[in-house]
């Protein structure tokens, strides 16, 4: 699989909330084909800023191009352009889900088959079993399960959030050696970390922590995988939308829940599906002609 990739550019963009700046003055250059990484200390705007560069978080101040394209009037292109594996809180796999379901919800949103499935697994290196529940799974095989899904329909940008959360060391070098082959293939990688990767990737986008944010230790008791009250309350307010682009895993009609952007009324972009575009997600005794009885791909 191959991808052309996309390039972003930032210059001076800061978002906003009620509580005050969520990042601020931020620069950055990322080219087709690159792993770029945004580091910094929880409650520094890391999904704030992924959410920015894709045409899904307003800005109130600077410049982002997606492909050449400035946002936010070209904000439903960037979206399509860069697409989420992993987004907290809110675009995570449902670890209710047995792995053959998120695969065949997949395939049925994103309009992949099973070849590009197993591409994908082969890419990033994980063969989960088909019967076994997502949340049952190891964290490390749980993220790369969700990069190999997003991966499946070779966008052009993926965005990956939070990824050495939960992690031991050996499996954040097996995460970052597969984003890395993930960027091989021509895909822009945007990952976001508290723990850079040991290897020279590419650009890196270093957000501060605010003079008036505590330590880590003392930040409101929160788990490390979730979203601080300080950070829920930065992204609400920042201004809604009215969200127009399908995600993979919400479903053809399913709106972009991660578009805090209003599209601009001129964007000469592509009608999204009609009504009879859809599709329904078989029901789990169906069996699919290009599908094994266990659910995995052939």
């Amino acid at each position: 699989m191959s991808s052309d990739g996309v390039g972003v550019t930032a210059r001076g963009i800061t978002a906003r909330g009620p509580l005050g700046p969520v990042f601020e003055n931020v620069d950055a250059t990322i080219r087709p084909g690159e792993l770029a990484t945004v580091i910094g200390p929880s409650g520094t705007g890391r999904t704030s800023l992924l959410l920015a560069l894709s045409g899904r978080l307003r800005t109130v101040a600077g410049r982002i191009e997606v492909d050449g394209h400035e946002l936010p009037k070209h904000s439903k292109r960037a979206r399509k352009l860069l697409a989420p594996a992993l987004l907290r809180p809110g675009f995570e796999l449902e670890r209710c889900w047995r792995v053959r379901e998120a695969v065949r919800e997949r395939r049925v949103t994103s309009k992949i088959d099973n070849t590009d499935v197993s591409e994908s697994f082969a890419l990033v290196g994980v063969d989960p079993e088909p019967e076994a529940l997502i949340g049952s799974l190891h964290p490390g095989e749980r993220l790369l399960l969700a990069v190999a899904l997003g991966m499946a329909a070779s966008p052009a940008g993926l965005l990956v959030d939070d990824v050495e959360l939960g992690l031991p060391a050996a499996a954040r070098v097996r995460v970052w050696t597969a984003l890395k082959a993930v960027s091989g293939t021509g895909t822009t990688v945007i990952a976001s970390t508290t723990d850079p990767p040991r290897f020279e990737a590419g650009p890196v986008i270093r957000l501060p922590r605010p003079d008036d944010e505590p330590d880590d230790e003392t930040r409101h008791g929160t788990r490390p995988d979730i979203a601080t009250p300080f950070e829920m309350e930065q992204l609400r307010g920042t201004g809604l939308v009215s969200p127009v682009t399908p995600v993979p895993g919400n479903g053809p009609e399913q709106p972009d829940l991660f578009s805090l952007v209003e599209d601009y009324p001129g964007e000469e972009d592509e009608p999204g599906p009609d009504a009879g575009d859809t599709a329904e997600i078989p029901e789990p005794d169906q069996s699919d002609s290009d599908s094994d009885e266990d659910g995995r791909a052939r």
